[in-house]
């Protein structure tokens, strides 16, 4: 038996697939914000997801106490780097800005 009652219309279908393609988008954005990864002027290549931003942000408010100091930081590749709260402020600036801009549906 054909079950009618679980048929649907070209506008039913149309609002589905709406509302897959726009959680696809979010499923590809949360893995690009995921994957960010920002340089310095430095040259210093930061993670820049969103855990890696509030770590900064932390890391900054602590080094902001104490002058000209200075954190052991791990970066993308693995190395370690004396970071200041001047080049993790930029690091988390540029890590913003690309979140903000994937954030935004093109």
């Amino acid at each position: 038996m054909i079950d009618f009652s679980k048929m649907k219309t070209a506008e039913q279908k149309a609002e589905d697939a709406a509302k897959q393609a726009r959680e696809q988008w979010k499923q590809d954005r949360a893995a690009a914000v995921k994957a960010i990864r920002v340089t310095t002027a430095a040259g210093n290549t930061f993670d820049g997801d969103e855990e890696s931003q509030g770590r900064m942000a932390r890391a900054i408010l602590g080094l902001e106490s104490v002058p000209n100091a200075t954190v052991t930081w791990v970066l993308a590749d693995n190395s370690e780097i004396q970071a200041t709260a001047a080049e993790l402020r930029e690091a988390l600036a540029l890590a913003g800005a690309e979140q903000a801009r994937l954030w935004v549906k093109a």
